[in-house]
Formats: structure tokens, sequence, C-alpha cells
């Protein structure tokens, strides 16, 4: 498994990714499937936040994204924004192993904990993040939907 980084050239294997996972992107955007303009305006967005978004790949096929900031503005610590595995991928303990090495990446630079948020009714987000010791820590009102505040001492 290896993280590549990822640009609007890429945008149609994100797409496939995404549009695997469908109640997920309701509940993240309020629709089914996004279309490449809802993809770009992600690349976008990220630009302000310094946000880095790679392709999770194994074997040859890109299987997931994944990305992050450095440091919240709001509260200076290191954000895990998504981590997405396609629906063909999961259920075989990609997204753990994902997930160890993006920790590894943040060990390697020096971070001692970081967050992420997960909306309140992603009964299975919350339960993998619990899983792998993610501690509910606040509850705020996200894009007009509850959402958990996690984070983990690495």
């Amino acid at each position: 498994m290896k993280f590549e980084q990822s640009s609007q050239e890429k945008i149609q294997i994100e797409m496939g990714i995404m549009n695997s996972q469908p109640d997920y992107n309701l509940l993240s955007d309020s629709k089914r499937i996004l279309d490449e303009k809802d993809l770009l305006a992600e690349h976008e967005e990220g630009k302000e936040f310094e946000k880095e978004r790679y392709l999770i790949e194994v074997k040859g096929k890109y299987i997931g994204i994944i990305d992050f900031i450095m440091s919240n503005p709001r509260d200076g610590k290191p954000w895990l924004g998504l981590m997405i595995i396609h629906k063909d991928w999961s259920r075989k303990g990609l997204a753990e192993k994902a997930l160890s090495m993006y920790e590894e990446m943040m060990m390697n630079r020096g971070i001692t904990e970081v967050r992420l948020g997960c909306f309140t009714a992603n009964k299975p987000g919350l339960s993998f993040w619990t899983k792998m010791g993610y501690q509910q820590i606040k509850r705020i009102q996200f894009r007009d939907k509850p959402l958990w505040i996690m984070e983990k001492k690495i």
C-alpha cells in the first residue's frame, strides 16, 4: 500500500471511489452521487488550508482517498479530513492499514495527536474510529448536521 499525491487530473479516479459510497456522500454532501464539479471544489477548498490529498494505491489499483491538513486554523491541530475506501475494497482491513500509515506519517512529522470529524449519523464511521482509538471530545454542528470532533494521541 502506498499514498500517491492526487490532483485535479485524477478527478475521474476520485469520482469512482467517492461514488462507490453513496450513503457517505449523502451524509457529507447531501447527495448520493458527486460530479466533477463537486470534487474540483474540494481541491480548490483544500488549497486555502494547504490540504494534502492522496490516492491510496494497492497493487496498482486506486482503492481509496485520504486527505488532511497539518494545522486547522480553529485549533492549530492536524486534522484528518477524509479517509474513504472504495466499496469493492472495503471490509478487507485496508482502512486500518491506511490509517496506520497516516498515523506513522504524522509521528514522523513530530505530531503527537490528530483530530477528525465524524457525522453523528455515520454509525459505521463512529464504530470504526472508536475501534481505532479515537475518542469523542466535542459535538458541534457542521454543514447544518451534528458532528463529533474526535481525537487520538499517537
